[in-house]
């Protein structure tokens, strides 16, 4: 009985979390010079670690993927976070 309960709290440690699913998403990100420049930011750092909007983007791989490859999406996403700034 003790090696289930050991199993099952094991199992739900280790489930990935939204926030380390947006760790890694930053983390991605962060190879990109002008999200590292936004990031620096103390006020979008704290929008891009806690709006709903933003974490939604973040934690959507295909979105994610477009952000990252292409400058317009990258300016999008830019965009929203100086806007939800304001």
């Amino acid at each position: 009985m003790d090696e289930f309960k050991d199993l099952l709290s094991y199992g739900i440690l280790m489930k990935p979390t939204s926030y380390s699913k947006l760790k890694l998403a930053i983390e991605e990100l962060t190879t990109e010079e002008w999200f590292r420049e936004l990031y620096k930011v103390p006020s979008y750092n704290t929008i891009i670690w806690r709006d709903k909007q933003v974490k939604k983007t973040l934690l959507n791989p295909q979105k994610l993927k477009m952000i990252k490859q292409d400058p317009y999406h990258a300016m999008e996403f830019i965009n929203l976070v100086k806007e939800l700034d304001k």
